[in-house]
């Protein structure tokens, strides 16, 4: 297996296909900023997992608590939302 890192500026889907999401960072530009993932390409179904920043220059992360991480069976999706907000996600296919 690959680890991979990606940065999203907007939604949309991080990775298409399994997966093991093993660590996000979110960070923001001017405002609160806020990250919701899914295990989709869509953006459809429930929400897995959220993080939320509410200070410009204060980035929060987040951590599989097990080291092989989260298996998404569909895919990776990102809703981002706060001006200039970015994430970088850390997954491993």
């Amino acid at each position: 297996m690959a680890t991979r890192l990606k940065r999203v500026t907007a939604t949309g889907a991080v990775h298409t296909g399994k997966a093991w999401l093993k660590s996000v960072m979110l960070t923001p530009a001017a405002a609160v900023a806020m990250l919701d993932v899914r295990d989709d390409t869509s953006g459809a179904t429930t929400i897995l997992l959220s993080v939320q920043s509410a200070v410009s220059g204060n980035s929060a992360g987040w951590t599989s608590g097990d080291t092989e991480g989260v298996w998404m069976t569909t895919g990776i999706h990102a809703t981002l939302t706060g001006a200039g907000a970015t994430a970088t996600f850390e997954y491993e296919v």
